[in-house]
């Protein structure tokens, strides 16, 4: 996907506590996590990293969830064409889910050949 992708966008946590993970690392290890809410995304903490989102979210409420893929951490990679993106992963036989409007950016998930969960997302 050579030209396709911009840069890696977030890192992501999924937990069945995340306040408390978020304790963790805000506490153990000092990040400056705080709350955020936005549209289509419950409650979850988060800070910037050097340019790059890190969030702890819930694993109620979190996509995909009732079938299982709930796994983390996920690997946010963004874009500028997530319809291209989607075009290529489909041409090579992946099947994404999205994309899919999450108010703040498309998002399309996916699984990687090595079963990491993958969203490449386009900033609106």
């Amino acid at each position: 996907m050579r030209g396709l992708i911009d840069g890696v966008s977030a890192v992501l946590l999924v937990s069945d506590d995340a306040a408390g993970l978020a304790g963790f690392y805000g506490d153990v290890l000092g990040l400056p996590l705080v709350e955020e809410v936005h549209e289509g995304v419950p409650l979850h903490y988060a800070c910037d990293l050097d340019g790059v989102h890190f969030a702890i979210h819930p694993s109620e409420g979190w996509p995909g969830r009732a079938t299982g893929d709930s796994q983390s951490p996920v690997i946010a990679l963004r874009t500028t064409d997530a319809a291209a993106v989607a075009g290529r992963l489909s041409a090579r036989g992946i099947d994404p889910n999205g994309p899919s409007d999450h108010g703040f950016a498309l998002v399309l998930a996916f699984r990687d050949p090595a079963g990491n969960h993958i969203e490449v997302m386009q900033p609106k």
